[in-house]
C-alpha cells in the first residue's frame, strides 16, 4: 500500500519553531522543502499592541543543503503574487493563504513590520493533491 506525502501543521515562526516572532522586526520563516508537495497552506496569528505589516511568500528552486543540513546555497528567492495576503492590523488577528498546485523546490513566508509590536505565530501544513 502506497501513501501520499503528508506535512502536518508546523509551527514555522513562534511556538517551538525556533524563530522568534517580535513583530517590531522583520521575520523570515524557516524553509520547509516542498518538491514532493502540491498543496499547502500558512496559518498566521497575531497579538499585540496595533501590529502592522505585510506578509508575502517567497519560493526557490536552487536553495539547498547539505547531508548534514546546514545550508550549501541560500538560494534565489522570488515572492509569489497573492491575490489576497492577510491584513496585519488591529491587537489581534489571523489570516490564512491557501496555495495549490506550486511546483517550486522550497517556501518560506516573511513579514515585514510598518508599525507597533506584537507576536507572531505561523504553522505550515502541506499535502499532495
Amino acid at each position: 500500500m502506497s501513501s501520499r506525502p503528508l506535512l502536518q501543521p508546523t509551527p514555522v515562526i513562534g511556538g517551538n519553531s525556533g524563530v522568534i516572532g517580535d513583530m517590531t522586526s522583520p521575520i523570515t520563516s524557516l524553509i520547509t522543502i516542498i518538491s514532493n508537495i502540491s498543496m499547502m497552506s500558512y496559518s498566521y496569528s497575531w497579538t499585540g499592541a496595533a501590529p502592522a505589516g505585510a506578509i508575502v511568500v517567497q519560493v526557490s528552486d536552487d536553495y539547498a543543503q547539505d547531508v548534514s543540513g546546514r545550508v550549501s546555497n541560500p538560494g534565489t528567492w522570488n515572492t509569489l503574487p497573492l491575490s489576497a495576503p492577510p491584513v496585519v492590523s488591529g491587537n489581534t488577528g489571523n489570516g490564512l493563504i491557501d496555495i495549490d498546485q506550486l511546483g517550486a523546490y522550497a517556501i518560506r513566508t516573511v513579514y515585514t513590520p510598518t508599525s507597533g509590536s506584537g507576536t507572531l505565530t505561523v504553522l505550515f501544513k502541506g499535502k499532495v493533491a
